[in-house]
């Protein structure tokens, strides 16, 4: 029987410990080669766009003195980067350190490279020293009141500025979408509906007659865009916009819109009155949840119970849904409609429409009640 020798059994040895030095070596450039690719990755992911299709704008206030650790953590923290501290050794290996101070409009959609030039060149937001902001169905005397607030008018100033006959009709000689109409007797403000529910800003020192020419210019812009539109329809921009006025305080979506758009057509064809209770309110000048009998007889051109046809002019500013609604209504049947108040589910409320009488009575009588409780949780 043959034995191995000493020398046969270390060389055997040697094998085993080379081989598994060899292993070990593998595994320990397996491993640095895996970090190292994965560190990559990483540092290479946390230097792109965090969205690159996102369209979100993020206001950011950098303080005076911040540094890049601070920054950092502030875009961290805003969801502008993926890693505050990938940001600031960037910051540093590339030597960047001239930020300044201010609010800036950042996207997610931007890289590190782009953050870090917006934040050196100081692109930052300016914050008006007036900012103007007008809602949707807004009337003119709710328009000075919010005007003489933020901009510190006097209201008897703006007031006595949009009722001025002369200056009127310097605009109607200015514009080509007003005309004789804003001036006809039985009109309360001749720029009703004409003063475009925005929002503007505007520096110190700007004047009244300015604020106002830039409050006609959007108004200005859809009566060029549906000059062509109207035409069609029959109706001076005038009538339309008075007629956008009422759908618009009447509606509380834009499907609401078209409809009531719809029903108000079909009203105007079988010679119905449009009998609309924002009208009424015009008139008297009060705004109620109920319209009384004595309301119903007030005589106001605008009074659509009393006086056929549309208002003698806008009651309130028209939005570009409310004008387009107005200019497409909806090919309806419908000749009635009833709104509900404000209630879970329908937080603007809903509107009911119907075709017969008897049904819009149906829905009057039954949720009459919603409205008196409405009334009296909102008066407590």
């Amino acid at each position: 029987m043959n034995h191995p020798s000493m020398f046969d059994e270390k060389r055997a040895r040697n094998r085993i410990v080379r081989r598994i030095t060899v292993i070990i070596l593998a595994v320990f450039l397996l491993v640095i080669a895996t970090g190292a690719a994965v560190s990559y990755a990483f540092v290479k992911r946390s230097l792109e766009p965090v969205d690159p299709s996102s369209t979100e704008s993020v206001e950011v206030e950098v303080p005076l003195g911040a540094g890049s650790g601070y920054i950092g953590e502030l875009l961290e923290e805003n969801g502008l980067v993926r890693n505050s501290t990938i940001f600031r050794f960037y910051t540093r290996f590339k030597n960047e350190s001239s930020f300044q101070a201010g609010t800036y409009t950042l996207s997610p959609s931007q890289s590190l490279d782009e953050l870090i030039a917006t934040l050196k060149t100081g692109k930052v937001i300016v914050v008006p020293d007036i900012k103007l902001v007008i809602p949707e169905g807004f009337t003119i005397d709710q328009v000075i009141s919010r005007l003489a607030k933020v901009a510190e008018i006097p209201k008897e100033e703006i007031s006595a500025q949009l009722s001025d006959e002369e200056y009127i009709r310097s605009l109607v000689n200015e514009h080509e979408m007003l005309t004789e109409e804003v001036l006809a007797d039985g009109i309360y403000h001749p720029l009703e509906g004409y003063l475009f529910p925005a929002t503007y800003e505007f520096d110190k020192g700007v004047t009244l007659t300015q604020i106002i020419d830039e409050m006609l210019k959007p108004t200005e812009q859809l009566y060029l865009e549906y000059g062509d539109a109207v035409k069609a329809s029959g109706r001076t921009f005038h009538e339309t916009l008075a007629l956008a006025s009422v759908v618009e305080k009447e509606a509380v979506s834009t499907e609401d819109r078209q409809e009531i758009a719809g029903v108000f057509e079909n009203r105007l064809a079988d010679g119905m009155k449009l009998q609309s209770d924002p009208t009424v309110w015009y008139g008297t000048g009060e705004t109620s949840i109920f319209t009384s009998f004595n309301d119903l007889e007030n005589d106001s051109l605008y009074n659509t119970y009393r006086y056929e046809g549309i208002p003698i002019g806008p009651i309130a500013s028209v939005s570009r849904d409310a004008l387009v609604a107005t200019l497409n209504p909806n090919d309806t049947d419908n000749v009635y409609f009833y709104a509900r108040p404000p209630r879970e589910g329908f937080p603007n409320g809903e509107v009911l429409f119907e075709v017969e009488y008897e049904a819009h009575q149906q829905n009057v009588n039954k949720y009459r009640p919603e409205w008196e409780a409405f009334e009296e949780a909102n008066n407590n």
